[in-house]
C-alpha cells in the first residue's frame, strides 16, 4: 500500500512539474477558449443587436477582445453613405446586488457626430443593463 502511493505521488509531483514547465502552452490553451468566447459572444450580440436595428441599418462587424477589454463595431446606417465604425477602447462591466452596470471608459468614432455624441451621452456614464442582456454581457468580463 505505502508502495502504491508513493508512484501515485510521483505521478501527481510529475504532472504538475511538466505543467509549470510549459508555462507557454498553459497560456496558449487559454487565450485559445478566451478568444473562442470572445468570437462566440460577438456573434450572439451582432444577432440581438441586429434585430433592434431592422429598418434602421445593421451591424456589420463586432469583435471583442475581453482581455484587453476592447469592442469594435461597424455599423452599416440608413442614409449614411459609409459604414461607421465605433471602437470602444476600454470598458468596465459591474454586477452589483444583481444590477449590471457597463460603463464605457474610452471610444472614438469614425464619424465626428457619432464621437462627439459617444462623448456627451455614453463615455463615462453607468448604463444599466437589461436583466436578459445582463447574462450575454458578463461573459464580456
Amino acid at each position: 500500500m505505502i508502495a502504491g502511493t508513493i508512484v501515485q505521488a510521483r505521478t501527481v509531483d510529475q504532472k504538475s512539474t511538466r505543467a509549470a514547465e510549459c508555462p507557454v502552452v498553459a497560456a496558449t490553451v487559454r487565450d485559445f477558449f478566451r478568444k473562442s468566447k470572445d468570437v462566440t459572444s460577438a456573434v450572439a450580440a451582432r444577432v440581438t443587436v441586429n434585430r433592434k436595428l431592422q429598418g434602421i441599418g445593421q451591424m456589420t462587424e463586432l469583435s471583442l477582445d475581453t482581455k484587453r477589454k476592447r469592442i469594435l463595431l461597424r455599423l452599416e446606417l440608413v442614409g449614411e453613405a459609409e459604414p461607421i465604425q465605433i471602437d470602444i477602447i476600454r470598458y468596465n462591466l459591474e454586477t452589483k446586488a444583481g444590477v449590471t452596470q457597463l460603463t464605457v471608459e474610452e471610444a472614438t468614432a469614425s464619424r465626428p457626430w457619432v464621437a462627439a455624441a459617444l462623448q456627451e451621452f455614453i463615455v463615462g456614464e453607468r448604463l444599466f443593463v437589461p436583466k436578459k442582456a445582463a447574462a450575454i454581457l458578463k461573459l464580456l468580463t
